[in-house]
């Protein structure tokens, strides 16, 4: 058996850190069978094509969670999170996810996501002071196959 030692890096690479996540994501498949999540997004483009807005899922077994949302300064109080939102939760559905989740902190959105249906299963308080993350979760309607 060879010796091995811990190392700690405050500036770790992005190559050392997917190796951590394609451990986990390696273990994974050989315990379950799902393959690793795949990323699906929406844009909200100006009329240059720079993105002013976003929603970023990651598709993974019957659920999908939400990974990013932001929407520029600029462009919010017009729907545009909502229609982003929606447009990665309708596909995620259409392609058989039934879950929707997220996290939030108290200072961000979740009135936002409970508006459009998410409700609160868990908390953590103190993750920073006088801050909490909450966790969101959306059932989401598989449409019926038609024969």
């Amino acid at each position: 058996m060879s010796d091995v030692r811990l190392d700690l890096d405050e500036q770790p690479s992005q190559e050392e850190l997917r190796q951590i996540v394609d451990g986990v994501r390696a273990y994974n498949h050989e315990a379950i069978g799902q393959p690793p999540p795949r990323a699906v997004a929406s844009y909200l483009r100006d009329d240059e094509g720079r993105i002013v807005g976003g929603a970023h899922g990651e598709l993974w077994g019957r659920s999908v969670h939400i990974a990013a949302m932001w929407v520029a300064e600029s462009q919010r109080g017009k729907g545009h999170g909502s229609a982003l939102l929606r447009a990665v939760e309708d596909y995620a559905a259409a392609n058989g996810h039934s879950l929707a989740y997220v996290e939030t902190t108290s200072f961000q959105a979740r009135p936002f996501y409970e508006s459009l249906g998410y409700r609160v299963f868990g908390e953590l308080v103190g993750i920073d002071e006088d801050c909490t993350l909450f966790f969101l979760r959306k059932d989401l309607k598989v449409p019926m196959l038609q024969a």
